[in-house]
């Protein structure tokens, strides 16, 4: 099987990240390689998710309570464009 990068919505995912989101989307749909992975990936857009910093402990300081933090991961979500009934997180590769 070619490795190829797959680009969803407006964004094109590094090689790390299309074969993240292949060996997902083989479990969940059955898929070969990485052409079906495209042609699927034609419904679906996606979007980044940055990691979140913890606002209630810089206003509140140590009476804050305790918020769960992804602080320096950063994800990538598909979602399907037409259908409510896929989404898929994948770890997004280190930007710099």
């Amino acid at each position: 099987m070619q490795k190829q990068r797959i680009t969803v919505g407006y964004v094109e995912l590094t090689d790390e990240e299309s074969q993240r989101l292949f060996e997902k989307v083989r479990k969940d749909k059955g898929i070969e390689g990485y052409s079906e992975l495209q042609g699927l990936m034609d419904d679906f857009d996606s979007r980044v998710i940055e990691p979140h910093e913890e606002p209630l402990k810089e206003v509140l300081g140590e009476e804050a309570p305790a918020e769960e933090s992804s602080k320096g991961t950063r994800y990538i979500e598909v979602f399907n464009k037409l259908e409510e009934d896929s989404r898929y997180r994948i770890k997004a590769s280190k930007q710099h």
